[in-house]
């Protein structure tokens, strides 16, 4: 008697070999057999007919390391089929501690509110370090798994006291060291860089191939938003260069497919013999913001404001200087203003309609408006982007890309408010494994291959040990997927006014051999764990 068998499924391993019709059976937190057919029974049994048994995917860009706080259900990947998820990026870390030290890094960078700050300060649990942060999430308790990256960003202004333009004083160099080594130590998997954020941005090469070289000591990975500034292939082959100078894994974030080339290096580099893989979100709405979040994003953005905090920014502009010191830096003043939309208003009038035709009513220039209205007493929820990103854009990848064996997902689910959805939110990350399968398939790849991408390769990069991969023995993280209704709402299709939309065609996941997603239900099984580098 096996506790649970997943039976007359269409079994795609994950290490890209032919699917094949079959059985599973799970003792414990782990896969006991897998056949054509067993003959035992199960304690519970899952009829997966017609359907793909896959390893639970894995999502290796996410913003999600402090969520179980509020929330362990992670309900949103549980209904993609996501099991595992690497937390830590873009230089946004939950160490060194003490938990103060980290909330207000991340109020200043934008990624708590103010009202967040406050309460997350009384209501987080206390850590000073990477083993501490473990053990607070086991604590709490979440579905799925966490594999955790150190951020730089948060180490490198711990340490030096602010977003601070220049190298680290040797002294400086030394702390942040120590706090690499210990939280490498404790079970850290790697450094994640934000290079176009305050304070990563001020890194230079020796800077960030001497933090390479210790994590490469401990076998970890270096993930990189990139410096997007001096372009995207030069920002790429930037962090390849770090790569090859440090003999650190690579994990490319967020790559954005409009620029093919950049993909192109990856692949190169890869073929060269550098351990690289480049994630990218296969579809992205513009963000939709609240006033208070974009004002902090403003500061986040702005050398020079970035110290004064939102009141500064408020006062900036209400002056000349401070607005032309603002459209200097934030990326919310790229372009005409065509594609950036009030959604939600106090003045009804407002709603559903681009800044560029509310300054045109007004009569006034489209920057000059934008400024107004982060400025004025009212209440908008901003859409910065629109329908589609022209960045990560609906209309899909190039064959160059989509050919290309070393691209996987990264959905770059942000974070938000998980009790103020309204706050900071997007319409399409919620989606990418679905997005990506569809769109892949569209173009004639194998669904054999779109689940080893998103599986055991991300495993075997990261040093993921017994996950990845359905094979006797391997952790039971699986996911029963209707291929043929798993989709998520395209641009057109999607209400902006539904933050928590979700995807469809998940039927059931498990996470450590515990149903968390039954038929479509939601399940609190809080099996997932916070998984250790070196460990199983």
């Amino acid at each position: 008697m096996h506790d649970l068998i997943i039976r007359n499924g269409y079994i795609v391993d994950g290490t890209g070999a032919k699917g094949f019709l079959g059985d599973i059976a799970i003792d414990g937190e782990r896969i006991s057999r897998i056949d054509t057919s067993i003959d035992e029974k199960g304690l519970k049994e899952i009829d997966a007919y017609g359907k793909i048994v896959i390893p639970g995917f894995i999502d290796p860009h996410v913003h999600e390391e402090w969520v179980c706080m509020i929330d362990g259900t992670y309900e949103l990947f549980l209904r993609q089929g996501v099991t595992t998820v690497v937390n830590g990026n873009c230089g946004h870390s939950i160490a060194p501690g003490p938990v103060d030290n980290v909330i207000d890094y991340y109020w200043g960078n934008g990624l708590m509110s103010t009202k967040q700050r406050d309460e997350y300060k009384k209501r987080f649990p206390q850590w000073s370090d990477y083993a501490g942060y473990k053990k607070a999430v086991e604590d709490k308790g979440t579905n799925i798994n966490f594999a955790t990256l150190l951020g730089h960003g948060t180490i490198r202004w711990s340490v030096m006291e602010g977003a601070c333009d220049r190298p680290p004083t040797p002294e400086e160099a030394e702390k942040i060291e120590g706090i690499i080594r210990r939280s490498m130590e404790q079970g850290a998997w790697g450094i994640s860089f934000g290079l176009d954020y305050v304070p990563s941005r001020y890194a230079d090469m020796y800077e960030l191939v001497t933090v390479a070289k210790l994590v490469a000591e401990y076998d970890g990975t270096a993930a990189a938003h990139l410096r997007h500034s001096i372009g995207i292939k030069e920002a790429t082959d930037e962090f390849i260069e770090v790569g090859r100078r440090s003999g650190v894994k690579l994990q490319v974030s967020h790559l954005k497919p409009t620029c093919p080339d950049a993909f192109d290096s990856v692949a190169r580099a890869a073929e060269s013999g550098l351990r690289i893989l480049a994630d990218t979100i296969p579809r992205s709405t513009g963000h939709c913001t609240g006033k208070a979040r974009l004002i902090q994003f403003t500061m986040a953005l702005s050398d020079e404001l970035f110290a004064g905090g939102p009141e500064g920014v408020k006062k900036a502009l209400l002056t000349k200087e401070g607005r032309e010191m603002i459209k200097k830096d934030a990326y919310i003043f790229a372009g005409d203003k065509s594609d950036k939309f009030i959604i939600l208003s106090q003045d009804p009038h407002l709603e559903g309609r681009s800044v560029k035709d509310i300054a045109r009513e007004k009569g006034i220039d489209a920057d000059e408006c934008m400024l107004d209205l982060i400025g004025d007493d009212n209440d908008y929820v901003f859409w910065l982007g629109g329908p589609s990103r022209e960045d990560f854009p609906e209309t899909g990848h190039m064959d160059s890309i989509v050919s290309n064996p070393y691209v996987c997902v990264g959905t770059d689910e942000i974070l938000g408010d998980v009790e103020d959805p309204f706050d900071w939110y997007e319409l399409q990350r919620r989606g990418g494994f679905p997005i990506f399968m569809q769109m892949y398939l569209s173009k004639g790849v194998a669904v054999e291959e779109i689940v080893r991408r998103n599986t055991s390769m991300v495993a075997r990069h990261f040093g993921m040990k017994e996950r990845g991969e359905l094979k006797k023995g391997s952790f039971a993280d699986i996911a029963v997927i209707d291929l043929e209704n798993y989709r998520f709402p395209s641009p057109k299709e999607i209400d902006y006014r539904k933050p928590l939309t979700m995807a469809d065609g998940v039927d059931t996941v498990i996470v450590n051999g515990k149903i968390t997603l039954e038929k479509g239900q939601l399940k609190s099984a809080y099996s997932g764990k916070v998984l250790n580098r070196d460990t199983k």
